[in-house]
């Protein structure tokens, strides 16, 4: 049976197809050929994973340098920065044995009902070094003065209490936060308390957002029939900022192949990255394509994806380097390569959030050395049936709500609505699923992967639950081991015979 098209609701069975293909080994240089390569192939299109590889290859290859380069920032600038040294302690903390409480300093121990006279205490308060004499601390609350200026103890003081050592928290050249964290308040606070006053972090990419189109109006601008508003560059360049980078949007380009091509160019002069929004796919004003082989080259167009299977992926020439504003003022100067990568990124909402996701969000963890951001992949339970096309990844927004015993996972609904353009399936939508090539049909009760859009739901998964697996009455404990098993039985299911 043929799967129905853009993935509807279902309940009709499928049979599973299998699909042999032969492809020349240098399709797939350097990495290993994957299913979903070879059923992407079939169909002409390369897998999302296999177009990244091809793509920031070519890059590589006409001078762009994918890796992180190093700034100095001050630390109460860091918060979300990504740490490029590791901060490792310059003295300890505390730095002296000093008070953990307000109150007297003795040499202890002392026994409950214990006098101590004047002269053998002294006042001190939280954070104060202790005398050289004394070694313990009694709170207020546990002492009663008299007249002569004397202290009884009201419990015992064993020798030691209410004192904080020197380096108890840490000592010297303690290394306090690694390499490659996103930097976090606590973080800097640290850094702060071990004697820093700045931090190496890597530098923030920047991601030159050029929005094209004769119908595309910017926000806030009155609207006329069939004007539509530059929304995409908004949601691209608020996910920029939140993977780390920094986002400037350029004047809306007309559809006119020279306009575009320079404003891409003064784009890559100051940017890490450049999204060209629309333009990608056939359409008589599509004119993308013609662009980067003005200021550079394509290296792919049409992925196995869907929404957003008419991206564009190249990169344009650098003529000059050049320092640019991005939002908030900042002056960015980019490095100087001779190529920065280009993505033509389709014109649906979805599809825009789809490929920024695949292409834009890794690129730039790479550019910041550190691990793809937002990839808490977690198990949940899918509520209806569900078949796409098995020769493409497609991406589901879909729902989350709380699970009825004994299923007590997430119950993923896909999110209502058809079409890439339906923004508010995106609104709606609690996180994202991954639909994977080579798939065409999903039961109702299947487990599947989600990843969350946000970490709200992170409190309703716990450790060990029950779920219902396909087979009517089987159940697996969805713990770690349970989880790898899973795996393990559903890829033996789904596996091709040679």
């Amino acid at each position: 049976m043929k799967p129905e098209e853009d993935g509807q609701l279902t309940g009709r069975m499928g049979r599973r197809r299998v699909v042999r293909v032969t492809v020349p080994s240098d399709e797939f240089p350097g990495r290993a050929v994957t299913r979903a390569d070879l059923l992407a192939t079939r169909h002409g299109r390369l897998s999302p994973q296999h177009a990244y590889a091809r793509w920031t290859e070519a890059c590589a290859v006409v001078g762009w340098r994918g890796c992180p380069a190093p700034e100095e920032v001050h630390v109460a600038d860091g918060r979300d920065r990504v740490l490029a040294e590791p901060v490792r302690a310059r003295w300890p903390s505390p730095r002296c044995d000093c008070a953990a409480m307000d109150g007297i300093a003795i040499a202890g121990p002392a026994a409950a009902r214990e006098v101590i006279a004047a002269t053998a205490f002294a006042w001190v308060d939280t954070g104060d070094p202790i005398p050289g004499w004394a070694d313990t601390v009694v709170a207020r609350e546990q002492t009663e003065f008299r007249s002569d200026g004397s202290a009884v103890m009201t419990a015992p003081a064993p020798r030691g209490l209410n004192v904080r050592t020197r380096g108890e928290d840490f000592v010297a050249g303690a290394m306090l936060v690694p390499a490659g964290r996103r930097l976090r308040p606590a973080d800097l606070a640290a850094a702060a308390a071990a004697g820093h006053t700045t931090l190496v972090v890597t530098r923030q990419p920047v991601v030159a957002i050029v929005p094209t189109g004769d119908e595309i109006r910017p926000v806030g601008t009155p609207l006329r029939q069939g004007d539509i508003v530059d929304s995409n560059s908004v949601m691209l360049a608020a996910r920029a900022a939140q993977v780390g980078a920094w986002a400037t949007v350029t004047e809306v380009q007309p559809d006119d192949p020279a306009a575009i091509a320079a404003a891409v160019r003064r784009a890559a002069a100051i940017a890490d990255l450049v999204l060209v929004l629309a333009g990608s796919s056939a359409g008589r004003d599509d004119y993308t394509a013609a662009v980067l082989g003005q200021v550079g080259a394509e290296t792919v167009h049409g992925v196995a994806v869907r929404p957003g299977h008419p991206v564009l992926l190249g990169h344009a020439r650098v003529e000059q380097t050049g320092q640019g504003e991005v939002s908030g003022g900042r002056k960015a100067l980019r490095l100087r390569h001779a190529a920065v990568p280009v993505i033509g990124v389709p014109g649906y909402p979805l599809a825009a959030a789809v490929i920024f996701e695949l292409f834009g969000v890794p690129l730039l963890a790479a550019l910041q050395g550190r691990p793809l951001p937002g990839l808490g992949v977690q198990l949940a339970v899918l509520d209806c049936g569900w078949i796409s096309s098995p020769d493409v990844e497609e991406w589901i927004p879909v729902t989350l709500t709380s699970g009825s015993a004994p299923v007590t996972l997430p119950v993923a609904t896909p999110c209502k609505g058809r079409g890439a353009g339906a923004l508010s399936r995106l609104v709606r939508a609690d996180a994202w699923w991954r639909h994977p090539i080579g798939q065409g049909q999903i039961h109702r009760g299947d487990l599947i992967e989600v990843v969350p859009i946000t970490s709200a739901l992170e409190s309703q998964l716990p450790d060990q639950r029950f779920v219902r697996m396909s087979a009517p009455g089987s159940v697996m404990r969805a713990s770690a081991f349970g989880y790898m098993l899973w795996l393990w039985l559903f890829d033996s299911t789904t596996r091709e015979s040679p």
